[in-house]
């Protein structure tokens, strides 16, 4: 008996001796639960596919009006395994405990951490990670994203390094985030002495070959992003890291995915500089190139359009053949737009690069009011229609930031009398705007609201391939519903509040950035 629990004592021994066994980014996916589990062992080794000197790695948010707290992205990065198939996000406890970079393989020990899921999309991240818990394998290892089209990603790509396939920019003029340059972070691209520092973080639209887009998202540390070169014009890959997040001032929902770059690296190193697209163009309004700042209205030529004007006439396009209008009512002149490549030029705005609409707001409530687009399709062909749109509302003042429909419907028709809804429910912000006093909300002053935009938000909405070969198709920009901007008292609180009633009687600025159709070759 002695001998034997001796080499039991012995065998156990070497048992215990034996290093913790590495597990599978799968065997701690399926440990994760919606409220976090508290892992007290456990090892995964992976590549590093974020940086922690990037400062594009995460959405800082704003904790007041005016301040935005740099840890989120200083403390997160991201890593996946080994043949690219699963990612987690990565939160450390400290900023100086995220050392990793992009292409280093790690083994990371997990005892102490915490996996958490979240749903819609399916994504982990592990969180607790400290400086001790990483330890570096190799650096420098082969590192080449995945290749998809926009419409292949999956839940398991979040939080992998990707490259999104036949993409091109939906808005090829001016930066990578067209934003007043008052609003954003201070950086030395910034020329601004004392920029107002509101908020971080915007996004460009990026649409594939086969007419679906998604969100890049660029944070206003990164020196690229408007560095004068301009965004790529051809269609080409860009890669980086899908995630999913919410982005405040440009409607909360990016969508299911979004892409975000660590560097300018990561989009133009297979984007051509040279203009080219997988998009026939129908008719563009477009007035980036304007520089006689007029419009060409129907039955009436080119006017000056930098006064406003009540010409009943139909809008031309300056590509294309067809017709902008507006049945509110409304004035339209050419006003600013943000798309310039330099942030110093004129604090990063366009003048007359974009059309203003000008009416009491109760004239956009009624059914089927909205900005008009008509269009004739006839002997064309493709996979499918698309309608491309940016726009903001205001006018840099506090007093037209407010009481205006918050969510709008995209809506199309072929006969002009029986619309369908193409999409629902897209966020319309306020422009950059101050504090101050609002007349018809109290005496007390209000911050500048966390909702606040910092430009036009991109949109392109994918209209079905039965629209081609049609005579006439009229499409409609028209609010969703009564629900009302406001300006709450708290800066962090929820814009969108209550009810456009029947007595406010405010004029509502609608601007229009570029406004497209286009069919998808």
């Amino acid at each position: 008996m002695n001998n034997l629990k001796r080499v039991f004592l012995l065998a156990f021994a070497v048992i215990m001796a034996m290093p913790v066994a590495a597990e599978s980014f799968e065997d701690i996916r399926k440990k994760a639960s919606t409220k976090g589990t508290l892992l007290t062992a456990g090892e995964i080794t992976g590549i590093v596919i974020g940086d922690y000197r990037s400062p594009n790695v995460a959405t800082n948010f704003n904790t007041r009006f005016d301040f935005v707290d740099l840890r989120t992205n200083k403390r997160t990065n991201y890593i996946q395994s080994e043949d690219g198939k699963y990612g987690f996000r990565i939160i450390f406890d400290g900023i100086y405990d995220n050392k990793l970079k992009r292409a280093d393989k790690v083994k990371l020990n997990l005892a102490g951490c915490t996996v958490t899921r979240e749903d819609n999309p399916e994504r982990y991240t592990i969180s607790g990670v400290r400086v001790e818990s990483a330890e570096r394998l190799a650096e420098n290892v082969a590192l080449e994203p995945k290749v998809k089209g926009i419409s292949e990603l999956a839940d398991a790509d979040v939080y992998t390094y990707v490259a999104v396939k036949d993409v091109e920019f939906m808005n090829k003029q001016g930066a990578y985030t067209n934003v007043f340059e008052m609003v954003p972070l201070r950086t030395f691209m910034n020329q601004e002495r004392n920029p107002w520092e509101y908020g971080d973080g915007w996004a460009s639209l990026l649409k594939d070959a086969e007419g679906e887009s998604i969100y890049m998202l660029v944070n206003s540390k990164c020196s690229w992003r408007r560095n004068g070169k301009g965004v790529p014009k051809g269609v080409g890959k860009v890669a980086g890291i899908v995630v999913h997040e919410y982005l405040r001032r440009y409607g909360d929902n990016l969508g299911k995915y979004s892409i975000r770059p660590l560097n300018e690296q990561d989009v133009v190193r297979e984007m051509p500089k040279e203009e080219s697209s997988s998009y026939e163009v129908v008719a563009d309004w477009n007035y980036d190139r304007n520089y006689m700042a007029q419009l060409d209205i129907e039955g009436v030529g080119k006017v000056k359009g930098l006064k406003a004007t009540r010409y009943s006439g139909r809008i031309l396009p300056d590509e294309g053949e067809g017709f902008l209008s507006t049945n509110t009512g409304a004035t339209y002149r050419l006003d600013t737009d943000y798309d310039t490549r330099y942030s110093n030029d004129n604090n990063g705005m366009r003048k007359y690069a974009g059309l203003r609409l000008e009416t009491n707001v109760q004239n956009w409530l009624a059914k089927g009011r909205g900005v008009v687009v008509e269009v004739s399709t006839e002997g064309m062909t493709g996979k499918a229609l698309t309608f491309d749109f940016s726009f903001g509302v205001g006018n840099h003042d506090i007093q037209n930031s407010w009481a205006f429909p918050a969510y709008w419907n995209v809506e199309y028709s072929t006969d002009g009398k029986n619309f369908e809804v193409a999409k629902e429910n897209i966020v319309l912000r306020a422009l950059p705007y101050t504090a101050s006093r609002v007349k018809g909300l109290g005496d007390a002053d209000r911050e500048p609201n966390c909702d606040m935009a910092m430009g036009f938000t991109d949109h392109s909405v994918k209209l079905p391939a039965e629209l081609l070969g049609q005579k006439s198709v009229t499409i409609v920009l028209t609010p969703a519903s009564r629900r009302m901007a406001t300006i709450p008292l708290s800066a962090m609180e929820d814009s969108i509040q209550g009810e456009i009633s029947s007595d406010i009687n405010k004029t509502m600025v609608l601007r229009m950035g570029r406004v497209s159709v286009k069919v998808v070759k």
